[in-house]
């Protein structure tokens, strides 16, 4: 394992993040609010250290699998712990296990929080948490891929461990060129849902950080009530369309704006996504029509869809915004919700979860087995729309459905352990293994995660990460410090 190139890496990604921290400073020196010197002293240090780790670990050779495996996961380590500055310099989010959790929990797009008054938190350091949700969205380290080759480092093997999914769809030859696109596509998405945000009457500061959550599937409001305090049917329409459009393979994007419209919608993955929400959505609808015993549902269906609608986008995607409280929805509809909460968004999306295409594989290899108990002689290939599925792209959906489903039971068991309600331990585990944000009970819409012990907190902040960088990148880190002579 080259360490050396690692830590040099890290150097390049902490001035990144160092430099984004220039951008609350100024809103905080626009809107004041006591934060100024906080985020100041976090920059300093940030810029500091990643100075200190570029010039003083060298390293000439490029990147082998585990290096990029071992650098991607290290990387959000280090953009978590550093990110958390701000916040525990001004003091106003407690102790700095609570820094790391909103810090891992805005990068990783999970959108939970241990804050109960956000509308107390200055508009700096609310922006640099919904910054934080915007860069760890598309990824840090994709941003980094695309400038690493200028400073004479391949950053092959980083794209393939921060890309999600079972499958790489690559818009270029060039990796850099790739990454390029996909910001493209992320930041014109951000700046088309900001306009259309502002012509519903938000001012700019709170459409910018509603759209990065957004776009980013990270679910931060500025907001003690996110979306519902708008009250506006408008806003709810536009945030769930985006929050859509965030959760399809951003190779899709490229395709349709290239007007390769078979492409497009021929589409598999995207087609089962479309289906999951639509039927979820009805199922909902129809649910808390006729059962909910809320007036506002039960006397007027077009509510009880729109609710339905975006609350299943939000989960589905793993955005966490939300405009009800779906703790007090029937039980069928808040527990079709805590399902979608393991589906997650398109590979090559930015939301988190299994990703729709690992769970369509899956069908498709139950159903296949079921034909070959009914015909032993028959011989069944798995295939996806007009593609074939190798075997040992299979045997690692398999592999990970296998780890994503002990790890969510080993935290699940954790938090249960703690002394916490089995409904909070269990909700709030597959929210943070599938960077959800909201849960139910204790961890429901309305509530936060601020009661959690600290040991707690340490089991959901790793959680974040490994559904974040989908359980392997982050093993192999850990394989490779244990075994370091290997």
């Amino acid at each position: 394992m080259n360490w050396s190139l690692i830590i040099k890496v890290q150097g390049y990604l902490l001035l990144i993040l160092g430099i984004m921290m220039f951008f609350p400073l100024m809103i905080s020196f626009h809107y004041g609010g006591g934060d100024l010197k906080a985020i100041a002293l976090s920059i300093v240090i940030t810029l500091i250290t990643g100075l200190i780790f570029i010039f003083v670990f060298k390293s000439d050779k490029k990147f082998k699998a585990k290096e990029g495996f071992a650098s991607v996961s290290l990387g959000w380590i280090l953009a978590a712990l550093f990110g958390g500055l701000p916040y525990f310099f001004h003091g106003s989010f407690g102790p700095y296990i609570n820094c790391v959790f909103e810090a891992m929990s805005g990068f990783t797009t999970t959108g939970s929080t241990i804050l109960s008054d956000i509308e107390s938190i200055p508009r700096g350091l609310l922006f640099w948490r919904s910054l934080t949700h915007w860069l760890g969205g598309m990824g840090i380290v994709l941003f980094t891929i695309a400038i690493l080759p200028m400073f004479g480092i391949a950053p092959g093997e980083l794209y393939n461990a921060e890309v999600p999914g079972p499958t790489k769809d690559r818009l270029s030859p060039k990796i850099k060129d790739t990454a390029k696109i996909l910001w493209i596509i992320y930041i014109g998405l951000t700046i088309i849902e900001t306009i259309f945000l502002m012509f519903g009457g938000m001012d700019l500061y709170t459409a910018i950080n509603h759209s990065f959550a957004t776009v980013a599937t990270g679910g931060f409001s500025t907001l003690n009530s996110s979306v519902s305090s708008f009250n506006s049917v408008y806003i709810e329409i536009v945030i769930t369309i985006f929050m859509f459009l965030a959760g399809i393979n951003f190779a899709l994007h490229f395709y349709l704006i290239k007007g390769r419209f078979r492409d497009f919608f021929k589409d598999s993955e995207l087609k089962f996504y479309t289906a999951v929400v639509t039927i979820a959505t009805i199922l909902i609808s129809l649910n808390i029509y006729f059962s909910s015993g809320i007036e506002k549902y039960t006397t007027n269906y077009g509510r009880a869809l729109l609710d339905s609608a975006f609350q299943v986008v939000s989960i589905t995607t793993t955005t966490g915004f939300m405009t009800a409280d779906f703790n007090l929805w029937p039980s069928f509809s808040a527990l079709l919700l805590v399902t979608l909460m393991f589906f997650g968004g398109c590979a090559g999306s930015t939301g988190g979860g299994m990703k729709q295409i690992r769970i369509l594989i899956l069908f498709k290899h139950l159903s296949n087995e079921i034909k070959k108990l009914a015909h032993p002689r028959a011989s069944f290939s798995l295939r996806v729309g007009e593609e074939h599925v190798e075997n040992h792209v299979v045997k690692n959906v398999l592999g990970f459905s296998i780890l994503f489903v002990f790890i969510f039971a080993g935290s699940t068991l954790f938090l249960a352990g703690m002394g916490y309600d089995i409904i909070t331990s269990f909700t709030a585990s597959i929210s943070s293994l599938g960077n959800i944000g909201p849960g139910l009970a204790r961890v429901g819409a309305i509530e936060n995660f601020g009661f959690f012990d600290p040991y707690s907190k340490g089991v959901l902040i790793f959680s974040m990460l490994l559904g974040r960088l989908e359980i392997y990148s982050v093993l192999i880190l850990i394989y490779s410090v244990i075994c370091r002579r290997r």
